[in-house]
């Protein structure tokens, strides 16, 4: 059969009405019966042979017309179908055929064409691939009518005619066989099954291989239909296939290719889920497309978990698919399993599908996944050894794999704000110590987009205030990470550095200070670390002299990144340009900071082999980029002023300590390599070394510069009050700040011996010719009058040797001021004394203004240089300065005859006293350490290491103390007597101008003459009244100047003591020491001190003690705003920025200058540490027992008000240390904190000294609140236990008791232990508030908010029955006042109420009433057994806020406008409360409480009433504060009768109520004239005069007359 011959079906009748012939009935039918005699046997190729399909009709031809033969040339295409058909037509065509023949009977439901059709793709493999391979038609001369002009042709075919062209098709015939709804089932089937089939077949030599692309042809025919006609049979079949595949692809490559294209097509072939589920219910066995999805779901969870490398394809496969949020979310929590159990490199993949694929809505389910995501082991150090090796398949390291995964992260969080906002309450809602290091990188991640970089910022700064995120955290976290972490730099990291760094709180600084450093060091491009850099160096340019925390925490990075050995130094020299413009903002730096400056860029800078060897630097050893800091050095050192020669001076001894640094660590390299070559030469042969000879040159041409010019105008031959003004330099002296720096230096350690010995012999000996005096020995009074010393007056044994301070001392100098050795230790033999008195009344100028500033820099630099704990031979070299006495001025001329010298001799007397005060201070600094056998180098260095008996040293720093407290009080009276002083460093202070006016002498007031007229009197009374005006105005004037003149004293002393060198806080240690402890050391503990007879306790030594140690606590403790270096005075800087860091041997000289970045609260621990091993707490203890036991034990009575006075002085310091200790959330916020504040309180609760360590290990919080209790215990008695008359000593103590509540609540956790024992302290808090109350105080007291508000609100705060208190106040308190005299008080009961005290007992008492309110509907209110208690209490709080309102409303005295406003402000509280709380609650209980509901709601009315009349009366007053109040009033009582007429109507109780309209009404009840009442109207606003009330029944008949005549119906 010819296809050119034959007719399709359908085209027969066409083409005979096309021309025109009419066909009799008859002639159809025959022809019918024809076609069905033909198609009787026809099977799937005959049937695509009818419709045009050449390939078919070709093989029931004899093959002679070419047409019919596929061209030998073309192996890439399928089957031909006939030149005039096209794909549409081909489907139209068999479509209608197949119905055909199924409605006739000739193939019923295509059964022979259906088996035909399987048996061709089983069996025939040439056929199958033909029929998956494109269309083609053949274009010839006689069809061109048949194509589209537009249609080009893929092939010209080879053979006689080259006019023959072949058009491809876009589709395969499996393509449109698929389109077929009869075809699809049964093709498809046979296609699926066909997979498993060819994966296993083997390919032969005969070409076979061809069959290798049939399954990808499959699948690109099978998937993206239009619809599925049978969703089941084919999720069937694809299991079935998907189960065969995967039991061989281990063992077969090509069956695992077939197994993963099976996979990846499988979203493509069942894509439409509505047909699936349609298709489905259609079903008779009930099928649903459900069932068939969780087969296909089970099958790829089976698949993965049999083979791990499946993971990625089956995740892919599942996110495509067409699924339920049932099924999503059961997809969603197996996904999370394997989470947890899944190898690194197939996290990616797993974060990226649960990012994409999570259920919205769910926030449970949102929950699991971020807290699953959060245990994700991200970091360097968080995997195991086998996440080091890479078992991925597809290869990639785990910086890599790490790397996608936070690339997946960050566009997740980006459009998941579900995720977002789950992860950021997950880590908010984290208790500290709980964090992971994921938190971090998840956080980053989130950062990424700008929308979330706010949130994550607050979240940081917050979690790091509350110790949740630390430093260790942050490097566990990120360190090692920088190849994984590359992509967040520029998008989170950088910015969330920024940000911390600027931030104002210590603690995300710190983070700041970490975060930058960790940024440097792992990211090692040039380019990023040129961001790190920048980002620094603009940080400090930005905050200087702005922002000091700010530019400190910069620096302490740069100091951070030197650390580092010789990385550091090295990555940072490429960025010296960047480093050295900071230069030109030195002078707006801190001391600190330019020191830290001048370290990093010597460091940064380089030393001669590094730049040597690049072809930089010089043979001096410093690298080239040093030479810009040394002409910044030089320049500054040249200048005159101060501020110029300071910056000289540390950038010389900058360059001395980083020059030694390098030194030093040859010497310890040499020292390692022990081999004669490489020996270090010592002694005089490294004194002459370049290195030592530069850099000992430079300081003493630094030290020669910042000495003054010695002029002729130096000299002055009379010292007058003019020139001795200007002997207070403000400035200060250049060469004691260089002695500082140097101290600074050798207490760092980096010094080489050689450079200390030459220090050491040069200072020591300027020490003693200029500041130290000798004793002749003389061994009788002979010797003693040769040297014209008087017999009387003088001891013998300390004669000077100079004359000049001899004749001091006999008072014949040519000064005239007195001299006198004073501050000797009994029994010391000193054989020298400092000269003070002798400096400072010197005709030299040079020595009054700058020697006398160098006696305390350079002692201290002598003592740093003795102190065997920095390397010194030990501080017993300069013992005697300890015991010596000091040549000072008289002790009669700091009397009462100091304001009778001169102007120049008070200058004298008072700078005498100061710098003696400084010399004390500084020995008390030095000596310390050596007294104190408990500091943290008391295990290597003591007392007697130094040279000392621990005792004996002990004994005479107590002595200087005592000594300490007389000069300090000497130089506070002559500080402010004395107008021409002022301290080194600060200008003169002027006298205000009151004090120079000159006053008019005294006005006398002449008598009336009685004989004079009447117009004289006139005008001599006139006169006299001018003269008795002016008489006032003088007197006024005066006490005005004393007032003005006592003012300027006290700056004066004040100015003085404050600019004093400051006392170490190590100073504090002498509490424990046996001369100043009140027990004996053999009495240890508590329970001795019965045993033990004390009389007295305190003294001006232990307060001085004690005020020390609070600020020394409050300064380590308290939440500072800051990151700077240095916590205190730069005096005293435990700081150093010389300080040495540990590093390995192949550190970089320069870089060990620089201190390692401790974390300040190890320092902080590191001084309570010291504090606990000198006993310091413990002596505390001691003291608070012995105040207790003074004031309140059997002998209390003996005590006289001095005794009294220094016993409440006393225990005022310790409840200040005590409470700066239980306020600090350092110590309650990590273990470390937790665990020092145990040892703490072993010491202060139970006086245990030596055993405070022992066996706590992590305290409970069960152990820190029993320790609690006895210091809480101590203090309730001091302040309870006898009676006091200082208000202010008793809230000092109640205090103290509050910080002890609050510290528990604190530590406390969620057992009933713990809780049991807060609220123990509150009750006692409670208690000792009630009786302090209850006191009576004397009449000078001033009762205010401060005293008495604070006690009633802890009294109500914390009261067991917070009733019965309020009934009590109420009742007992505020209703009596009015029946004492004139509203005075006070009341009987409570002395502390009285009229001055009102306003704070009522604004306490009114306040919480509402909290009471507030409180009572905490319980379950629906429970009818607690209804009747609940209606019982409030009717009683309404009661009490009636009487509160009446009490005003009859007492006017007491109706002040503070109160009228307190009654505005809670009273519209309590009915706020009373319509959102009580409302609801009346209609739970109406049905069965209703006279109750209506006798409340009608005593509340009253109060309405009252609330009305306040706010008509900040009308009329124009009050400001009642009329800003009045609004909000009036919205809840307009808010209160809606909600009753809601709850009436509600319950249908309309009819007991009505609206009146108020009469206008005074405060006190009183109707207001119709006149008042008019103005009232006009001035308020629209419906403010007429006032809706509601009332019940029975109100009229309960009220009295006079209201009733009040109201209008």
């Amino acid at each position: 059969m010819s296809s050119n011959s034959r007719k399709r079906p359908l085209e027969s009748d066409t083409n005979k009405e096309n021309n025109g012939i009419t066909t009799s009935r008859a002639t159809q039918a025959q022809d019918l019966k024809r076609r069905q005699i033909q198609q009787a046997s026809w099977g799937f190729k005959e049937a695509l042979a009818e419709c045009g399909v050449v390939e078919f009709a070709s093989e029931n031809t004899n093959g002679n017309n070419n047409d019919d033969v596929a061209p030998k040339s073309i192996t890439e295409v399928g089957c031909q179908i006939d030149a005039s058909s096209t794909p549409s037509a081909l489907r139209s065509s068999i479509t209608a055929l197949l119905e055909e023949m199924s409605k006739n009977g000739i193939d019923p439901k295509n059964e022979r064409v259906l088996a035909d059709l399987a048996e061709i793709i089983s069996t025939n493999d040439e056929m199958a691939r033909k029929m998956l391979l494109p269309l083609y038609r053949v274009r010839t001369s006689d069809n061109q009518n048949c194509f589209s002009q537009f249609t080009q042709p893929e092939e010209t075919m080879d053979g006689d005619d080259d006019d023959n062209e072949i058009i491809v098709e876009s589709s395969s015939l499996v393509k449109i066989l698929l389109r077929v709804d009869v075809l699809q089932s049964t093709l498809l089937t046979a296609l699926v099954q066909k997979l498993p089939e060819l994966a296993a077949s083997e390919d032969d030599d005969d070409g076979s291989s061809m069959n290798n692309d049939v399954p990808r042809l499959i699948f690109s025919n099978i998937r993206w239909l239009d619809h599925i006609v049978d969703t089941s049979a084919l999720t069937m079949t694809f299991v079935e296939c998907l189960t065969v595949l995967a039991s061989s692809s281990s063992s077969c490559e090509k069956t695992r290719q077939i197994l993963l294209d099976a996979i990846s097509t499988l979203p493509d072939i069942l894509n439409d889920y509505n047909a699936l589920v349609v298709s489905n219910n259609d079903d008779d066995d009930g099928g649903n497309g459900e069932d068939g999805q969780s087969s296909i779901l089970a099958t790829l969870q089976h698949l993965r978990v049999e083979d791990p490398s499946l993971l990625i394809p089956c995740l892919d496969a599942v996110g495509s698919l067409p699924l339920t949020d049932s099924q999503f979310e059961d997809v969603t929590r197996d996904a999370l399993e394997a989470l947890a159990n899944v190898e690194r490199w197939a996290l990616p993949a797993l974060t990226t599908f649960l990012m994409n694929n999570c259920p919205q809505g769910s926030s449970s389910l949102a929950n699991e996944v971020i807290e699953e995501i959060r245990k994700l082991p991200l970091g360097k150090g968080n995997y195991d050894d086998d996440y080091a090796m890479d078992t991925s398949p597809n290869g990639g390291g785990r910086d890599d794999s790490e790397a996608v995964m936070i690339e997946s992260l960050s566009r997740g969080f980006a459009h998941r704000s579900d995720l977002t906002s789950a992860l950021l309450k997950a880590i908010k809602e984290t208790t500290p110590g709980n964090h992971l290091p994921a938190d971090i990188w998840l956080l980053a991640c989130v950062a990424t987009a700008n929308h979330h970089k706010a949130k994550v910022k607050s979240i940081i700064r917050s979690k790091a205030n509350n110790g949740g995120f630390t430093s260790q955290l942050l490097r566990q976290s990120l360190s090692g990470n920088g190849t994984a972490l590359t992509s967040l730099f520029s998008t989170s990291l950088c910015e969330m550095a920024d940000g911390l760094l600027r931030s104002s709180d210590n603690a995300a600084c710190e983070l700041g200070v970490t975060l930058y450093e960790i940024l440097f060091e792992d990211f090692k491009d040039s380019m990023q670390r040129s961001d790190v850099v920048s980002s620094l160096v603009t940080h400090i340019c930005s905050g200087v002299g702005v922002k000091e925390a700010e530019v400190d925490a910069a620096m302490r990075v740069f100091s951070c990144i030197i650390d580092n050995g010789n990385d550091g130094p090295r990555a940072l020299r490429s960025f010296n340009p960047l480093l050295l413009g900071m230069l030109e903002f030195l002078h707006q730096m801190t001391t600190s900071q330019v020191r830290r400056l001048f370290l990093l860029l010597f460091a940064a800078g380089g030393d001669k082999n590094d730049e040597m060897a690049s072809g930089l630097g010089d043979s001096s050893g410093v690298g080239g980029a040093c030479d810009d800091i040394q002409i910044v050095i030089e320049k500054n050192l040249s200048h005159g002023q101060i501020a110029n020669k300071r910056i000289g001076i540390i950038g010389t001894v900058a360059y001395a300590v980083t020059r030694s640094a390098e030194l030093l660590d040859q010497q310890n390299s040499m020292e390692v390599e022990e081999t004669d070559a490489t020996c270090m030469p010592g002694g005089a042969a490294v004194a002459s070394l370049p290195i030592v000879k530069d850099i000992t040159e430079k300081i003493e041409k630094a030290y020669s510069k910042c000495q003054p010019v010695v002029s002729k105008s130096a000299l002055d031959t009379n010292m007058t009050e003019s020139n001795m003004v200007t002997t207070s330099n403000s400035s200060g002296s250049a060469a004691a700040f260089m002695l500082d720096e140097l101290c600074h230096a050798v207490q760092g350690g980096r010094l080489v011996q050689e450079i200390r010995d030459w220090l050491d012999e040069k200072y020591q000996l300027e020490f003693e010719e200029m500041f130290v005096g000798d004793f002749e020995e003389t061994e009788g009074a002979g010797q003693k009058g040769s040297k014209g010393a008087k017999d009387d007056g003088l001891d013998p044994q300390q004669i000077p040797t100079d004359p000049q301070d001899l004749a001091i001392l006999n008072g014949t100098s040519g000064f005239g001021l007195p001299g006198e050795l004073r501050f000797n230790i009994q029994d010391a033999e000193s054989h020298v004394y400092v000269k003070i008195l002798p400096i400072l009344s010197s005709l030299t100028r040079n020595n009054r203004e700058m020697l006398i500033q160098q006696l305390c820099p350079m002692f201290r630099l002598m003592a740093s240089l003795s102190d065997e704990r920095i390397g010194g031979g030990g501080l017993a070299e300069i013992d005697a300065m300890l015991e010596c006495p000091l040549l000072m001025p008289s002790t009669e001329s700091s009397g009462m005859e100091f304001e009778d010298l001169s102007a120049t001799k008070q200058w004298v007397v008072t700078s005498s006293y100061f710098f003696a005060t400084c010399w004390v201070r500084e020995l008390v600094n030095n000596f310390i350490f050596a007294a104190d056998t408990s500091t943290p180098q008391a295990s290597a260095i003591t007392s007697s290491s130094q040279g000392f008996d621990c005792k004996d040293v002990q004994q005479k720093v107590i002595e200087r103390l005592k000594a300490l407290i007389d000069l300090e009080e000497e130089l506070r009276f002559t500080a402010s007597k004395c107008f021409v002083f002022s301290p080194p460093g600060l200008d003169l202070l002027p006298a205000p101008k009151e004090l120079y006016e000159v006053h008019s002498p005294k006005v006398d007031i002449p008598e009336y003459d009685p004989h004079a007229s009447k117009a004289q009197k006139k005008a001599a009374a006139a006169e006299k009244k001018k003269l008795v005006k002016r008489a006032k105005e003088k007197e006024k004037s005066k006490s005005k100047m004393l007032k003005v003149k006592k003012k300027h004293e006290e700056l004066l002393s004040t100015r003085a003591l404050g600019a004093l060198r400051p006392l170490d806080p190590q100073v504090c240690c002498a509490i424990g020491f046996d001369g100043l402890s009140v027990i004996p050391a053999s009495a240890e503990g508590s329970q001795c001190l019965s045993q033990v007879q004390v009389t007295k306790c305190g003294g001006p030594v232990i307060t001085l003690l004690l005020n020390l140690l609070d600020k020394s606590l409050s300064d380590i403790l308290a939440e500072k705003k800051s990151c700077a270096f240095n916590s205190g005075n730069e005096e005293r800087n435990d700081d150093s920025p010389y300080r040495a860091v540990s590093h390995s041997s192949k550190s970089n000289a320069a870089s060990a200058a620089f201190i390692s970045s401790e974390d300040s609260s190890k320092k902080c621990f590191d001084l309570l540490q010291s504090y606990l091993n000198s006993g310091v707490f413990a002596s505390l203890h001691e003291h608070l027992a012995i105040v207790a036991e003074l004031r309140c034990g059997q002998n209390s009575t003996d005590n006289d008000s001095e005794t009294e006075q220094q016993l409440v002085a006393t225990a005022r310091c310790l409840f200040s240390c005590t409470r700066t200790l239980f306020e600090s959330e350092i110590l309650t916020r990590s273990p470390s904190g937790k665990l020092y504040l145990a040892l703490i309180l072993k010491q202060l609760g139970r006086g245990d000294r030596s055993g405070y360590q022992d066996s706590i290990r992590r305290p409970s919080s069960a152990h820190i609140n029993n320790l609690l209790v006895y210091v809480a215990d101590n203090v309730s008695e001091i302040i309870t236990g006898a009676y006091t008359g200082d208000l202010e000593f008793a809230m000092d103590g109640v205090l103290t008791i509050q910080s002890i509540f609050e510290c528990s609540k604190r530590i406390s956790d969620d057992s009933s232990d713990a809780k049991a024992a807060t609220t123990s302290f509150g009750k006692k808090l409670s208690d000792v508030s009630h009786k302090l109350l209850k006191e009576h105080w004397p009449e000078e007291t001033k009762m205010n908010k401060s005293n008495v508000g604070k006690l009633l609100t802890l009294f109500l705060e914390h009261s067991t029955d917070r009733m019965s208190s309020l009934t009590s106040l109420v009742n007992d308190v505020l209703l009596e006042l009015p029946h004492t005299e004139k509203c005075k008080g006070p009341v009987e009961n409570y002395p502390t109420c009285s009229s001055s005290s009102f306003g704070s007992y009522y604004t306490v008492v009114i306040s919480y009433l509402w909290k009471q309110l507030v409180k009572l509907f905490d319980c379950d209110t629906k429970n009818p057994s607690v209804a009747k208690k609940m209606f019982e209490t409030l009717a009683e709080l309404i009661d009490f806020l009636q009487s509160l309102f009446d009490l005003t409303r009859e007492n006017e005295c007491l109706a002040k406008k503070a109160i009228l406003l307190q009654q505005l402000k809670f009273g519209s509280k309590f009915i706020e409360t009373f319509v959102a709380k009580a409302i609801p609650f009346f209609q739970v209980h109406f049905d069965q409480h209703q006279d109750t509901i209506f006798e409340l709601i009608r005593r509340m009315q009253k109060n309405c009433r009252q609330m009305y009349a306040i706010i008509a009366h900040g009308k009329r007053e124009k009050d400001a504060n009642l009329a800003k109040e009045g609004p909000r009033a009036k919205k809840s009582l307009e808010l209160f009768i809606h909600k009753v007429k809601s709850l009436l109507k509600k319950n249908r109780c309309m009819t007991a109520m009505w609206t009146k309209t108020l009469t206008a009404k005074d405060i006190d009840g009183s109707a207001l004239s119709d006149e008042e009442g008019t103005t009232q109207s006009d001035d308020s606003d629209a419906g403010s005069e007429e006032e809706e009330e509601v009332k019940v029944k029975d109100e009229e008949e309960e009220e009295d007359d006079s209201e009733s005549d009040d109201e209008e119906d």
